[in-house]
């Protein structure tokens, strides 16, 4: 929750330039006017914002602080996960990685081994310059400066047209009843089309998404092979997971 406020309050002033604390308090009624101060005291120090007073104003770098400032969001669990996410990758396969920080953070991770990468996120393709070995693929598309990910009718073309060993796919919220969730339609198409073309489908999540619900459903649970997570998922979705025999790790 206290990502997505944050995400919210940067595409708000993105909108906007500017705002006052109660326009922006107006957007969370349900929480206090300090809980929005030291949303914009974080914020500013990412500088992803500027507080001016009585509230703050844009960078004027168009939506791409929201991923900076979702990049530094639960880092250290990210981390983590990304070391869980590397005994389901051998040498020689094909992988996917999705956009978004979680896998971005697989990417800095990986060893240099021959495989074939395909992502549709360009900064995590710049990221895996890094190594020598893999090939490296990105995909075409319609850019989302907010969270730099590509999608649309090019992407789905390109990976209507590959097989993939194991894709690793971000999420951006989970309840028993919406099940895995999305804030953009074109970019949970992609998804959709990668659980049906890859031979696993893992999903990285960790536990503040769940109770989150985003506009677009692109999986349920038993959709997915693998959960890795940050070791603090429910217990009732753990039984759940369990129960469609979905792997946690």
């Amino acid at each position: 929750m206290k990502a997505y406020r944050r995400e919210r309050i940067l595409s708000f002033l993105n909108e906007n330039k500017a705002a006052t604390i109660k326009e922006l308090h107006s957007l969370f009624p349900e929480i206090s006017l300090m809980t929005i101060h030291r949303d914009l005291k974080f914020l500013e120090e990412k500088g992803a914002l500027i507080r001016v007073r009585g509230g703050a104003k844009s960078v004027g770098r168009d939506l791409e602080p929201i991923f900076t400032a979702r990049e530094l969001e639960n880092s250290e669990a990210k981390k983590q996960m990304a070391i869980k996410a590397l005994e389901l990758i051998k040498p020689g396969s094909s992988i996917f990685l999705d956009a978004g920080t979680s896998c971005l953070a697989l990417a800095r991770s990986l060893p240099d081994l021959e495989m074939t990468i395909f992502t549709n996120a360009p900064n995590t393709g710049l990221e895996l310059m890094n190594l020598q070995k893999p090939s490296i693929n990105i995909c075409g598309g319609n850019l989302n400066r907010a969270n730099l990910s590509l999608s649309g009718q090019n992407t789905l073309d390109m990976l209507e047209n590959i097989n993939i060993d194991t894709a690793f796919i971000g999420v951006g919220g989970y309840t028993d009843q919406s099940g895995f969730t999305g804030g953009k339609e074109n970019e949970t198409l992609v998804k959709k089309l990668l659980i049906r073309r890859s031979m696993k489908v893992v999903a990285l999540m960790d536990s503040s998404k769940i109770g989150k619900v985003l506009p677009f459903t692109f999986a349920q649970l038993e959709d997915f092979d693998y959960i890795i997570n940050d070791g603090r998922l429910p217990e009732d979705f753990l039984a759940l997971a369990k129960e469609n025999h979905v792997k946690i790790i």
